[in-house]
């Protein structure tokens, strides 16, 4: 068996690769909370259509980017689209409530009083910050949009104002948010994008009709290709989930390295099911006359459904991904269960606790009130690393690792247990044999970074083979890091 050298690198108990063995202990999925409405989309260039927001975390505040659009459907069943798509622009110290930035760049209705930063976009946008040392200056802000299934890329040397530059790829369908990145355990840019595959895209494109098509049969898929310049591109490859999953749709993908375990992609595709065989329940959702209207105009608009999907990767390109929704559209209330719901924003911020006294946690974006609208950009949170964990129920479980090699003399732990329940864990050679003195004994509460104590020194195992024997109880282990000091988890 190979062994794994985790070094003090922060390890999360998100899937199976570290475990060699388990009895009575699962992967266990997350769901995040809601926390509150960040930024209610109701300015004149906003609307029922905002969307693709992107949450930049740069320089100690936040930066946030999202499309701008306002569309209806009339009593005559009629489209309205009240303007064309503009790309506008926010702030936050916090993570808690945006600003709009007053950018005066765009006249809209006369005046520049707005926060409008690109209007050349009809669709979908996606912004990132390069963090290649060998990036230009002028090219350090990049954005990605989509115009007739083509994917065309901006530049900006300070994140505000952009310039379309070139066609980055056009063998894709593009019609959702296209996301690209530097990795820097690889040294390269990964680009995650729209295909298709299926009746109606014989090369991973729309075709006329299936594109304006009430229901249509092509398979919305997300599909992978990396670079180490961003201009010459691998051959693409459509993600593969491990094990084989259900022939899903997937709309947007939000992948993006994790910032507290870079080795680690995370992602969370919106999920997308027409709905429109399973009539009988179209007349007991929200917002009956609306969605009746929608039904009637576009067919697939009112009778889609969309939530969230969670999927995380080791190497890009294999993903394990949930069968049960990461976030669903929630108990049913004006204005959701519309084709729209559960996109998440692009990126996630790391906030303060709500509670006094409590831990930092990640604040992720949604929008609610697609369709209906105005969008409202509402924050969920999850305990830091918490997407998943080692799950053990009350009868007691046990994981072993597979031999690892860390670097440091000091474990910290993620975890939490009930007021019963407990984690103890116990170092064993390469060979499985219990090592003196390496014993934690039961520990139980519910921390981010819990110091684990032995009675011997862990600096005189670092850099040998070791596995960790897992015991739990009515627990969760979230993640664990060696590290040279303590509390750094």
């Amino acid at each position: 068996m190979d062994i794994i050298n985790i070094g003090s690198r922060r390890e999360v108990c998100w899937d199976e690769y570290l475990i060699d063995q388990a009895d009575g202990v699962r992967v266990q999925m997350h769901r995040p909370k809601f926390r509150n409405v960040v930024l209610d989309c109701n300015a004149p260039w906003e609307g029922n259509e905002c969307g693709y927001f992107v949450l930049l975390n740069d320089q100690e505040q936040f930066r946030l980017y999202y499309r701008g659009l306002n569309c209806d459907i009339d009593q005559d069943a009629k489209p309205i689209k009240y303007f064309h798509a503009t790309t506008c622009y926010a702030e936050s110290r916090d993570g808690k409530t945006f600003r709009r930035v007053p950018v005066r760049k765009f006249p809209f209705w006369g005046t520049t009083d707005n926060n409008i930063i690109l209007n050349t976009i009809r669709d979908n946008i996606y912004f990132f910050k390069d963090t290649n040392p060998n990036c230009a200056p002028e090219a350090l802000y990049k954005g990605l949009g989509e115009a007739d299934q083509v994917l065309w890329l901006y530049e900006s040397a300070d994140g505000v104002s952009f310039e379309r530059k070139r066609v980055l790829a056009d063998d894709g369908a593009y019609d959702s948010m296209n996301v690209a990145f530097w990795d820097e355990n690889t040294e390269q840019y990964f680009l995650f994008y729209r295909g298709l595959h299926g009746a109606g895209a014989p090369e991973g494109k729309w075709t006329a009709q299936q594109g304006s098509a009430r229901h249509n049969d092509a398979v919305r898929d997300v599909r992978v290709r990396t670079s180490k310049d961003f201009v010459t591109w691998s051959e693409p490859q459509m993600i593969i989930f491990d094990p084989e999953r259900d022939d899903l749709e997937l709309y947007t993908n939000q992948v993006q390295p994790y910032y507290r375990a870079k080795h680690m992609f995370i992602g969370f595709p919106t999920r997308y099911a027409d709905r429109y065989k399973d009539a009988q329940n179209f007349a007991y959702l929200p917002d009956k006359e609306h969605r009746g209207r929608h039904i009637r105009a576009t067919g697939r608009a009112g009778t889609a459904m969309t939530d969230a999907a969670v999927m995380t990767s080791r190497d890009g390109l294999h993903f394990r991904r949930t069968e049960e929704a990461f976030l669903t559209p929630g108990v049913e209330r004006e204005g959701n269960w519309y084709y729209g719901d559960c996109y998440f924003a692009y990126g996630m911020a790391e906030t303060e606790g709500d509670r006094p006294g409590s831990p930092r946690e990640i604040s992720m974006y949604a929008g609610d009130g697609t369709r209906f609208g105005p969008v409202k950009l509402c924050r969920y949170a999850i305990r830091l690393d918490g997407f998943f964990s080692w799950r053990c129920d009350y009868q007691p479980g046990m994981v072993i690792t597979k031999p690892l090699i860390f670097d440091g003399g000091h474990l910290s732990i993620n975890f939490a247990t009930s007021a019963l329940g407990y984690v103890r864990i116990r170092l064993l050679s390469e060979d499985g044999t219990p090592i003196e003195d390496f014993d934690s004994g039961k520990l139980f509460g519910d921390s981010v970074d819990r110091p684990v104590d032995f009675q011997g020194s862990l600096a005189t195992l670092a850099g040998k083979p070791i596995r960790m024997e897992i015991s739990m109880s009515d627990a969760d282990l979230y993640s664990f890091r060696f590290t040279p000091e303590v509390n750094l988890c």
